[in-house]
């Protein structure tokens, strides 16, 4: 969906003062594909390194598994596309909001991923407390970030939408890390149509 009105106007005046090749890499559909790259990566954890049950264990702590690589691959992908979107939001009139979210988003991923989590849902050392607080941070921002951007008057029901598919993860896939990825699959939606709508 091409952007349009004075958003579009600030996003090409912006873009304009950067280097062509980047600028040509925020307009384009990069974002997009960051975005699908990302969540394919983190998800194919799971099959990667089959330790770890996804109905249970969150998705983080592939971080501390054979599958680290793959996990920090994607969630780097994951910075990239906030990275982007920042970009892209830099200046523009009434995104103010959405570029503190997506300022707030960048330091929670930086900070989960330099934290990793505690194994097994357990909280024992500095990290393990730190973690969930960067990935909550990292989540409710990208969660704020992507409403605003895909459309900006649903919040209220893309919140709903969050919690309503961690409850159904929770009971359909019996445990709380299917709770985790069922949320977090409305994120990444979320920041898909946000990456698509905001070109």
């Amino acid at each position: 969906m091409p952007p349009s009105g004075y958003d579009a106007f600030m996003t090409t005046q912006f873009s304009q003062q950067l280097p062509a090749p980047f600028a040509k890499l925020v307009r384009g559909r990069a974002a997009e594909f960051l975005v699908l790259f990302g969540a394919a990566a983190i998800l194919a954890c799971d099959l990667l390194d089959q330790t770890l049950d996804p109905r249970i264990y969150a998705a983080s702590e592939h971080a501390l598994g054979s599958a680290a690589w793959l996990f920090h691959l994607g969630l780097g992908a994951i910075l990239a596309v906030t990275l982007l979107l920042l970009t892209r939001s830099w200046g523009v009139k009434g995104r103010s909001g959405v570029t503190r979210a997506l300022i707030l988003a960048a330091v929670g991923i930086v900070g989960l991923a330099i934290f990793p989590t505690d194994p097994g849902w357990q909280v024992t050392t500095v990290a393990g407390r730190l973690h969930p607080t960067f990935a909550i941070l990292a989540a409710g921002s990208l969660l704020f970030a992507g409403s605003r951007l895909a459309h900006r008057k649903r919040l209220i029901i893309d919140t709903v939408l969050l919690y309503g598919a961690g409850f159904a993860g929770y009971f359909a896939g019996g445990g709380a890390g299917a709770a985790e990825r069922a949320a977090l699959a409305v994120v990444g939606v979320l920041l898909f149509l946000a990456a698509r709508r905001s070109r």
